[in-house]
């Protein structure tokens, strides 16, 4: 103890206190101040300074109000300690304060603080309603608000459900109910963040393998993981505690199309087939958030060359990390036979540079052609053969790292492994490339 605290003493912090909103209502004096119905964790007094915070939109500067008075079924009293309480709220009508919103003291945690929302949440929404939204709910409420309630009444039902089949239709009803209005409003949002790969610095395909009686493994459709922004400080504790977890930051833009168009890009080019929000048990399907192109009837030389098999079972083995562990070797396994399976069907997009390829547009404007012009193929020194072709899966890498205007060959490995080694997506990130030699790929076909 220091020679300070001797001689005037520590001061000791006062405890914390979380108050979770389950209902609420205007008083009958017509006054700004709002009547609050939660339960008081830790222990809360009138008088009390008070932190209103919601959690699906944690703003930089604190909003703060005072507790007016307290009352509990048997009359009003000073101080409320771990109960359900009515709380007078200073103001309270002009705070934005609605079902879900946390009251709570400034030195409360993070953790206190989303344990009190989910309470609450919990209560309001699975307890007293049953999972039926008003209106005013609806408008209310935000996209991680109503996927915290799915995933409460989800793991509330789910068991029931297996055991009989009218459970089961409810429980499919009402996550077709949540999940359109949580796709309404995700697309809203001014951001948004994504789990990414350590490992690759994409996305992590959030999939799961189960083995069934006969030993045969199964996984399941890969999904992205999307966290709202004001979960980020408080989920990265969580995932910060596995090292193969990043986090970034995709912005909506002014016309509000860019969390859309990233959802979209992912499902046809990386193979994702959904999304998980919040948690996994909000899973959304890719064909229910975004519009993706049929090719089905059309000529094969007008659908662009895209690969998201390859992506997929790709990004799927290296996101394993040290194969440390028998499950692990197991899975390297598995989506790596599917890779090269992937492999033998691909078409991949070869960067070229054309020789005299101005001059001739100078000599010949309208020409569709390019007859007998030299041209060079992008190579690195090679592996087993003297040089490796440098070839992309789609035409958004290969435009990443030659541009908009580069001119470009398709071709298969069949045809170019017995001239050269095959990079397949070389970049800035050697974990999201794969290297193919002639050798490893017959061995594996």
């Amino acid at each position: 103890m220091g020679l300070f605290d001797f001689l005037f003493g520590k001061k000791k912090q006062d405890p914390s206190f979380t108050l979770g909103v389950v209902n609420f209502f205007k008083g009958d004096d017509n006054s700004s101040d709002l009547m609050v119905v939660g339960f008081v964790k830790g222990s809360i007094k009138v008088g009390d300074e008070i932190v209103v915070t919601n959690m699906s939109c944690v703003t930089k500067t604190p909003v703060k109000t005072t507790v007016l008075s307290l009352m509990v079924p048997e009359g009003e009293l000073q101080e409320a300690s771990d109960t359900m309480v009515m709380a007078r709220v200073q103001d309270g009508a002009k705070l934005d304060i609605y079902k879900g919103t946390v009251l709570h003291s400034e030195n409360a945690s993070d953790e206190q603080r989303y344990n009190a929302y989910i309470a609450a949440l919990g209560i309001a929404f699975e307890d007293e309603q049953e999972c039926k939204l008003t209106k005013e709910d609806c408008e209310r409420l935000a996209a991680s608000d109503i996927s915290e309630i799915w995933q409460l009444y989800y793991k509330a039902h789910a068991e029931e459900a297996k055991q009989f089949e009218a459970k089961q239709v409810l429980l499919n009803y009402k996550r077709r109910e949540l999940y359109k209005l949580i796709r309404e409003k995700l697309f809203l949002l001014d951001d948004v963040y994504v789990v990414y790969s350590v490992e690759t610095d994409e996305p992590y395909l959030f999939s799961h393998a189960s083995e069934d009686e006969k030993g045969t493994l199964s996984v399941t459709m890969p999904m992205a993981r999307l966290i709202p922004s004001s979960y980020i400080h408080n989920l990265k504790e969580s995932f910060g505690k596995n090292e193969i977890f990043d986090f970034k930051r995709i912005e909506n833009g002014p016309d509000k199309e860019g969390i859309r168009n990233f959802i979209r890009d992912l499902c046809i080019y990386d193979g994702i087939r959904g999304i998980q929000y919040c948690g996994e048990k909000t899973t959304i399907l890719a064909e229910q958030l975004v519009d993706l192109p049929r090719y089905k009837g059309m000529d094969e030389k007008e659908i662009p060359v895209m690969n998201p098999n390859v992506i997929k079972w790709l990004y799927l083995a290296r996101q394993l990390g040290k194969l440390n562990t028998k499950d692990k070797k197991t899975l390297s396994k598995v989506y790596l036979y599917q890779f090269y399976e992937a492999l033998k069907i691909a078409k991949f997009i070869a960067p070229m540079r054309l020789h005299g390829y101005d001059q001739l547009l100078e000599e010949n404007p309208q020409t569709d052609v390019e007859p007998n012009i030299p041209f060079d193929l992008a190579m690195q020194p090679g592996k087993t053969k003297e040089w490796t072709l440098k070839v992309y899966t789609d035409w958004k890498r290969l435009r990443k790292h030659y541009g908009e205007d580069c001119k470009a060959l398709i071709v298969t490995l069949d045809e170019q492994l017995a001239f050269h080694d095959v990079v397949i997506n070389p970049g800035d990130h050697p974990m999201a490339a794969a290297t193919i030699t002639e050798e490893l790929y017959n061995e594996v076909k």
